[in-house]
């Protein structure tokens, strides 16, 4: 009688890429689900009330905001648009200046999931700023682009753009897009995964910088976790040193994340699931410092409520502006 065959590791990693391939055409590996619209929509909090903010004040762009779903310009001309990421600034007069990266996603069609800029002036209403390639990049070779985050460093003046490369089954790349004028953008590899002998699965990097250091969330797929990398010159990136997120999340799976900066503290928004995949909720943890985090149990926004009409949410981004919260969120609907 022959004994049991136990399989070897790099047997049992590719089984698993292998399942994660073989998974819906989604901006990262994700169960089969039905072919539903994606949106970006926009809402406002009282940031005082979440611990982000110690006073609100008043101020013309965030009071002008109006909550809804929004029309975001794609370049296939789908407007279903997912993954925002937005950069608010301002002008010596106070004037804003919105910046979102985001990515198309047609009914799910990976091959059109490469991240593209709007701009806007009053958060709501987004065009395709004049001179810019539209996609950024383009499609890879095969597998696709996906979840893109945007910064500015502080060290260098530059834009920032950090978007996953995921060439399944061979490798996953961690792109840095550079610019100072957002319309040339000169590429680097930023990190190289080996899909074929994998110690993670990377989704949704979102950067901060403090004190010098550049700190990247993201989730590993591969164990439902919370990672944390810090870079001390915001571009060398060590995975060797990523360490879990201190953050109890209880039963809540972690999906996407957006880390931001408050008047008061920080705020990290977790799009994640309890009971099922396909409907996800969007949590907020705090803290105030980067490294220790409190989430509060209830769903920020949640997929239940009929106000929203959403199968599910997704990776949202957050701006906290005169006592106020700025949530441009995703979603998925019918």
């Amino acid at each position: 009688m022959l004994g049991r065959v136990r399989p070897s590791p790099r047997f049992v990693a590719a089984v698993l890429l292998g399942g994660l391939a073989a998974l819906s055409g989604a901006a990262c590996p994700k169960p089969h689900r039905a072919k539903l619209r994606w949106d970006i929509g926009v809402a406002k909090f009282d940031a005082t009330a979440l611990g982000l903010a110690h006073a609100r004040s008043p101020d013309p762009f965030v009071d002008g905001i109006r909550p809804g779903r929004l029309v975001i310009p794609t370049y296939d001309g789908s407007n279903q648009a997912t993954h925002p990421d937005v950069l608010v600034e301002r002008d010596p007069g106070g004037t804003p200046r919105v910046t979102m990266v985001m990515t198309p996603y047609p009914f799910s069609d990976r091959r059109l999931e490469n991240p593209s800029l709007v701009v806007s002036s009053d958060g709501m209403a987004f065009t395709a700023p004049a001179g810019v390639a539209a996609p950024l990049v383009p499609a890879p070779a095969y597998d696709h682009n996906n979840d893109p985050d945007l910064r500015r460093d502080p060290r260098t003046g530059e834009y920032e753009i950090l978007y996953l490369e995921t060439l399944r089954p061979d490798r996953q790349t961690l792109v840095a897009l550079r610019s100072r004028d957002k319309i040339a953008w000169t590429r680097r590899d930023a990190v190289v995964y080996d899909l074929k002998n994998p110690a993670q699965f990377m989704v949704s990097p979102a950067a901060i910088d403090e004190a010098g250091k550049t700190y990247l969330f993201y989730v590993d797929t591969l164990t439902n976790g919370l990672y944390v990398m810090v870079s001390a010159d915001g571009t060398t990136w060590d995975p060797a040193t990523a360490t879990p997120v201190k953050l109890d999340l209880g039963a809540i799976k972690p999906w996407h994340v957006d880390v931001f900066r408050g008047e008061d503290g920080f705020g990290l928004l977790i799009s994640g699931f309890i009971a099922s995949f396909e409907h996800q909720d969007l949590y907020l943890a705090t803290s105030p410092d980067l490294r220790t985090w409190t989430l509060r149990p209830a769903p920020l926004l949640s997929h239940t409520d009929p106000a929203l009409g959403v199968a599910s949410l997704y990776r949202s981004a957050g701006v906290v502006e005169h006592g106020s919260l700025v949530v441009w969120y995703a979603m998925q609907h019918p």
